[in-house]
């Protein structure tokens, strides 16, 4: 700042404007004409304005990027933006001059532009929008791009209940589970969630997934800012590569289920066949005016050694098809079952409202990681099958994980929403090659509760939990 006088003399000058000008000290400055500070180009015109203020004195402001030009000790030309305001003391007139180096507000606007450049290239490049939400008053700053996937017009205000009017119905649920968390105060705030939004203007269906912040004040939430991309692509892609990964593995258990039957069928054909002749001989022997006791006991004792001998080798069998080298260690459940929750999520099994109970310091157990998380996906994905095929609108899972009262083990619970089991089918549940699933092979709930039975623990249905299904497992706690 320059202090001058109604002649134009400086009167006082601060220690910014020396250093901006490269004066050591106001020495060389106080009673100069503000003139020297200028180049020579326009020393005649200024004292015309000058004068001019004078006779009109009132606070302005010159430059605003018209490149007003101040001379450094030294010679050099400074670009300014400057500001004059006058001042009476005593009867006398003065103008205070403020001076702000144009140049260096010129580089901080050139580098906040090209900032906001890369963003908006970046920007279009990923194909994300970006919302402002406000929280008190439901009204929604958004940008083309989210108008453009909602079905929006450019002139209209965005509210929190037109916005959620074009989501799909049965994707409700996640999201308003997702929205619950992020707006609770003692968490994170952070929102992440993926749904359908159907085009208000061409009934088209998006996939987009959202990720917010939501800020608070005085514990209350007051606002949420984020983005949302379009991943149609990335869902139509997952979509086809679960329908094929899904075929595969059927053909893969069918021809397991077929090679383990030809191979049960090549092992008791024969004993079947010499049992079939032993009591065709004892059946004649009887049947006969003259029968042989000593005949009759040889076929009764052939019989006998067939049939030991078929069940001999149906349990050499399935000890052979069962026999597997298990590596057994200490297991976090919770961190498992939310390591299979991701899994599930990445494999388009996440459509349910999800209710997670994980009960805190839960001691580890002890079993097959691999095994455990086999049963835990088959448990999750034999639930979320049966209420698509039921299409159940509000589709939920609860997810239990807790300590049972004897302390010795640990027990996981998983429980759906779907139309539950026909009571008359429950005993056959655990069946082989029994399903009550249209597509279901009838063999994870078996093989499921084998693993689980080799790691000391059980597996059972709840018969009683109504509406839906309920199973659970346990697993001995790790010594």
């Amino acid at each position: 700042m320059l202090l001058v006088d109604d002649e134009g003399r400086v009167i006082q000058a601060n220690p910014a404007v020396q250093q901006m000008l490269g004066y050591m000290d106001d020495a060389n400055m106080i009673g100069a004409h503000v003139e020297a500070l200028m180049p020579a180009r326009y020393r005649e015109s200024h004292r015309h304005n000058r004068k001019a203020f004078s006779g009109n004195p009132e606070k302005r402001s010159m430059g605003n990027g018209k490149n007003l030009v101040v001379l450094t000790r030294d010679g050099k030309e400074l670009l300014v933006d400057i500001g004059l305001s006058p001042i009476q003391d005593k009867g006398q007139h003065y103008v205070l001059i403020t001076f702000h180096v144009a140049d260096r507000r010129h580089q901080a606007e050139r580098a906040l532009w090209d900032s906001e450049k890369r963003l908006q290239l970046a920007k279009n490049a990923a194909g994300l929008g970006v919302f402002d939400y406000d929280l008190l008053n439901q009204e929604v700053l958004c940008d083309e791009r989210i108008r453009e996937l909602w079905g929006l017009s450019r002139q209209e205000a965005v509210f929190h209940e037109k916005l959620m009017a074009r989501l799909h119905p049965e994707d409700l649920p996640v999201r308003n589970n997702a929205f619950k968390r992020a707006l609770d105060p003692g968490g994170d705030g952070e929102y992440q969630v993926e749904y359908r939004v159907i085009n208000e203007i061409d009934s088209s269906e998006h996939w987009v997934s959202i990720t917010g912040k939501v800020f608070f004040s005085e514990g209350l939430a007051v606002r949420m800012a984020g983005i949302v991309q379009d991943i149609t692509d990335r869902k139509r892609l997952e979509r086809e590569l679960r329908v094929q990964r899904a075929e595969m593995d059927h053909l893969a258990k069918h021809q397991v289920a077929t090679q383990t039957a030809a191979a049960i069928a090549h092992e008791l054909n024969q004993p079947l066949a010499a049992i079939s002749a032993y009591s065709e001989v004892a059946l004649r022997s009887m049947s006969s005016n003259l029968a042989d006791p000593d005949k009759l006991v040889r076929a009764l004792e052939g019989c006998f050694t067939q049939a030991q001998r078929a069940g001999k080798s149906l349990h050499e069998l399935l000890s052979f098809l069962q026999k597997e080298e298990v590596e057994v260690e200490s297991i976090d459940l919770n961190d498992l079952v939310q390591e299979v929750l991701n899994n599930a999520k990445n494999d388009g099994y996440s459509d349910f409202h999800l209710i997670l109970e994980l009960e805190k310091h839960l001691p580890p157990v002890t079993g097959s990681r691999t095994q455990v998380r086999k049963v835990l996906i088959n448990l999750l994905y034999n639930g979320v099958e049966a209420m698509r095929e039921a299409g159940i609108p509000a589709a939920s899972i609860t997810i239990q994980v807790r300590t049972m009262k004897s302390r010795k083990f640990a027990q996981v619970s998983i429980r759906d929403s779907g139309p539950g089991i026909d009571p008359a089918m429950m005993s056959r549940i655990f069946e082989p090659f029994f399903s009550t699933r249209k597509k279901g092979m009838g063999m994870g709930l078996t093989i499921s509760r084998a693993l689980i039975e080799a790691m000391g623990g059980q597996l059972w249905i709840d018969p009683e939990k109504k509406p839906g299904t309920a199973f659970h497992f346990s697993l001995p706690l790790a010594a």
